[in-house]
C-alpha cells in the first residue's frame, strides 16, 4: 500500500472520530472504565501477593512478644523454657529497640512516620524462633503461649493462606467485571463504527463505483475503532498512575501507615500498566471495528 494511501486512510479515520464525536466519546468512557477496573484489580492483587510473598519469608518463624516487666535472667530462664520444648532450630532475643529498627527499615522512604516513637516505643521484647518442623507449628505456639511471661505469639501461616485466598477471589470477580465490561466496550465500538458506516453509505457507494480496494473503504473505520481503544487507554492508564500515587503518598498516611508496607511501589507498576492498558484498549477498539465492519459493511 503507498503512503500516500495509509496516510489518507489514517486522516480519515480521525475525521470520523470527530464527526461521530458524541458516540466516540461514550466509547472512550466506557474502555476507560473497564481498563481503570482492571487496574485497581491488578493493583490489588498484587498487594496482597506481594504481603503473601513478604511474611511467606518467615513460614517456619514463631513471633514470641514478652512482658516488659521480666529482667535479664528471666528473660534467659523464659528462653529456656521455649527450647526444652523441642523441635525449636533456633531463638534469638529482639530488643524492642531492635524491633523499631527493623520497622523502620520496612517502611524505608516513609520511616519518618515512625520518628515519635523513639523515645516512647510501644514495642514490646520479643523472641524469634524459628522451628524444625512446620508441621508442628500449631503445637508448639501453643505451648510456647501457655509459658508465664509470654504475652502474645505470631505464627503467620494461616495468615498466608488467607492471603492468597483473598487473591485469588479479588483476580476471580475481577476477572468477571472486566470480560463483563469488555463486551460492552465493545458492543459500543462496533455501533459507533455502524453509525459511521451509515452517515457515510452514499460515499462508500461512490468508492466502490470507481474501484476502490476494499482496504481502502475498510481501512478509516477499523482506524477509527483503533484511535479511540489508544485514546481511552492513555488517559486511563494516566488517571489510574496519578491516583495511585497520589494514594499511596498521601491517603495511605491518612488511612493506615501499615498500609505502606502492603502496597506495590508506584515507580514499579507504572510501565506494565501503561503497556497492559494500549494492548487491551487498541484490542477492544479494533475487535469492535472488526466486528462492525463484518456485520454492517459489505464491499
Amino acid at each position: 500500500m503507498k503512503l500516500r494511501v495509509l496516510k489518507n486512510i489514517i486522516k480519515q479515520g480521525f475525521q470520523g472520530v470527530w464527526r461521530n464525536r458524541g458516540m466516540s466519546g461514550v466509547s472512550v468512557l466506557s474502555i476507560g472504565i473497564v481498563l481503570m477496573i482492571l487496574g485497581l484489580v491488578l493493583i490489588l492483587a498484587l498487594s496482597v501477593n506481594k504481603l503473601a510473598t513478604d511474611t511467606n519469608k518467615m513460614i517456619d518463624q514463631i513471633d514470641v512478644f514478652i512482658s516488659d516487666d521480666l529482667d535479664v535472667e528471666e528473660i534467659k530462664a523464659l528462653s529456656d523454657k521455649i527450647v526444652s520444648i523441642g523441635g525449636i532450630k533456633s531463638i534469638k532475643f529482639k530488643s524492642r529497640d531492635e524491633g523499631l529498627k527493623e520497622l523502620k527499615a520496612s517502611w524505608e522512604d516513609n520511616a519518618w512516620l515512625l520518628d515519635g516513637y523513639d523515645e516512647k516505643n510501644p514495642l514490646p521484647n520479643s523472641f524469634v524462633v524459628r522451628i524444625n518442623d512446620i508441621n508442628d507449628a500449631k503445637t508448639i505456639t501453643k505451648r510456647i503461649g501457655d509459658i508465664d511471661g509470654v504475652i502474645l505469639v505470631n505464627f503467620f501461616a494461616d495468615e498466608i493462606d488467607q492471603m492468597l485466598k483473598i487473591s485469588k477471589y479479588i483476580k476471580i470477580g475481577g476477572l468477571a467485571v472486566v470480560v463483563f465490561l469488555t463486551i460492552i466496550s465493545i458492543f459500543l465500538i462496533s455501533n459507533t463504527i455502524k453509525l459511521a458506516v451509515n452517515s457515510r453509505q452514499e460515499e462508500i457507494s461512490i468508492m466502490k463505483w470507481v474501484g476502490a480496494t476494499n482496504g481502502y473503504i475498510k481501512g478509516p473505520f477499523f482506524i477509527e475503532g483503533v484511535f479511540l481503544g489508544l485514546i481511552a487507554s492513555v488517559i486511563a492508564a494516566a488517571i489510574m498512575c496519578l491516583m495511585y500515587k497520589y494514594f499511596y503518598t498521601t491517603g495511605t498516611v491518612d488511612i493506615s501507615p501499615m498500609l505502606l508496607s502492603a502496597l506495590v511501589k508506584p515507580e514499579l507498576i507504572y510501565q506494565d500498566l501503561f503497556i497492559i492498558f494500549i494492548t487491551l484498549g487498541v484490542g477492544i477498539g479494533a475487535l469492535g471495528s472488526l466486528i462492525s465492519l463484518k456485520k454492517f459493511l459489505k464491499v
